[in-house]
């Protein structure tokens, strides 16, 4: 018994979120079948592979708010995978519940798993899962089909647009401004 999340900017409900995932990180998927970030996902990325229990589908609706924390339910798309995968599927969700997509990657930036993360395999996955949605939205008329294709879009925008980290070289001897 429980009630859904609010995943919105500044909900308490994140912070039981938070736990959770912590949790969820550090667990192994144990022996057996499970998907594979290339059957579940549509698409793959060497960087995907690993041996942590993902659950592959964190909306709203799969997470359960009980007095004893937050419950994860609904493990039929559990993929045994990296950990950041699980972070960068949460990406669309924290999108759809308010959150532009640098405060969604703020968010995740709590986890290690997330900031160990090549930059370069996280635009990757934004543009790839963005191209995913938006094939399935012309070929689907449900509303949530495209309500991720624009929040995946949004995030895959916004990865396209994000400057370079910052690089500071030192300055040549003798050569300062002119001016």
């Amino acid at each position: 018994d429980g009630s859904h999340p609010d995943l919105s900017p500044g909900s308490a409900d994140l912070d039981l979120l938070a736990s959770a995932l912590k949790g969820l990180q550090e667990t192994p998927a144990p022996d057996g079948r499970w998907f594979t970030p290339a059957n579940r996902l549509g698409f793959a990325h060497p960087a995907m592979e690993g041996g942590t229990l993902v659950h592959s589908d964190l909306n709203p609706a799969n997470l359960i708010v009980t007095t004893r924390g937050l419950r994860i339910v609904d493990w039929a798309w559990a993929t045994r995978s990296a950990p950041w995968v699980e972070l960068a599927l949460l990406v669309q969700w924290l999108i759809g519940s308010g959150h532009t997509p640098g405060q969604a990657e703020e968010w995740l930036a709590q986890f290690p798993a997330w900031t160990a993360t090549d930059r370069e395999v996280l635009d990757d996955f934004a543009d790839r899962s963005a191209s995913k949605w938006s094939t399935k939205s012309r070929e689907n008329g449900q509303g949530w089909v495209h309500d991720l294709a624009a929040w995946t879009t949004e995030w895959a925008t916004h990865r396209s647009r994000a400057s370079p980290p910052h690089c500071s070289l030192p300055e040549a001897p003798g050569l300062g401004a002119v001016g």
